[in-house]
């Protein structure tokens, strides 16, 4: 296990990740009908500080552990008639804190998109996400590898066709959070993307992107618990690369911005590798 991990790490350090769920992870564009699109998305962190509310900063704490997270999200989608698409998404992770470590699957996501536009003439194409998160993970390992909720997400992804040297992306998701017990409703969500591609060379290309996302405080017995809610702004550096046919590695790195992060657990870079296939 730990040359594993150990592997994982050296690859990362030297790749990236761009931080957004698998919901807005996508374009506008739709898969054409029995076209499969799959993908691994490998990432890798380590938590260096924790947020003091006092202070309205990050810092590093006496005795404050870190936690390591190394995970895939791997992902299958089918284009279907009717500019329909359906997928899913399952996390795998190893998660390590202080003594205690925990690896399986975490929360599976089920998503079902429509291209609302979808059309060669038009500069913009534009898709619809509904995605379900089930609470497949177990919640009670140390660290948990789900939270135990049922969770439904709403996404637009929108993106331009090339104007000039640049092709630009907008998607954005709410999420409706569920409840881990009867006492407990975690906050809903927002998320976003904002990011320009600048296609130069034939397979190569780079994207600068701002993401982030914001979660509403937790409530317990219909009490507003203070000083639960998270909110996080990153700017990520990615480049696709088409090395052979249908193939694209993506290798990207993300970084906080400080002035957009609040609340829990942070760590100073997320970097990640993706590899996508199309099929046929």
């Amino acid at each position: 296990m730990r040359w594993i991990r150990a592997g994982f790490v050296a690859l990362f350090l030297a790749s990236a990740q761009v931080n957004s769920t698998p919901l807005i992870i996508r374009t506008g564009a739709v898969n054409k009908p029995f076209e499969v699109l799959a993908w691994t998305t490998l990432s890798y962190n380590q938590t260096s500080r924790l947020y003091d509310w006092e202070q309205e900063r990050f810092v590093k704490k006496e005795g404050f552990e870190p936690l390591r997270t190394v995970a895939a999200d791997l992902l299958a989608s089918l284009g279907l008639p009717g500019r329909l698409e359906l997928g899913g998404v399952v996390p795998l992770a190893m998660k390590s804190q202080g003594s205690k470590s925990a690896a399986g699957i975490g929360d599976v996501l089920i998503v079902a998109r429509y291209g609302l536009l979808q059309f060669p003439l038009l500069p913009v194409r534009a898709a619809l996400s509904l995605g379900v998160s089930l609470p497949t993970g177990d919640k009670k390992s140390q660290p948990a590898l789900g939270d135990g909720t049922t969770d439904i997400g709403l996404a637009l992804a929108l993106n331009t066709i090339k104007l000039g040297v640049v092709v630009a992306h907008l998607r954005g998701a709410y999420w409706f959070n569920g409840k881990p017990d009867d006492s407990t409703k975690l906050g809903n969500g927002l998320e976003y993307m904002a990011g320009l591609d600048f296609p130069i060379l034939p397979k190569l290309t780079p994207q600068l992107a701002l993401s982030g996302y914001s979660q509403r405080e937790k409530v317990i017995n219909g009490a507003t618990v203070p000083n639960t809610e998270v909110s996080r702004g990153f700017l990520g550096v990615l480049f696709m690369w088409q090395p052979i046919g249908k193939l694209v590695l993506r290798p990207k790195v993300s970084v906080p911005i400080q002035s957009l992060c609040q609340g829990d657990k942070i760590a100073d870079f997320y970097p990640g590798l993706d590899l996508w296939l199309t099929l046929p």
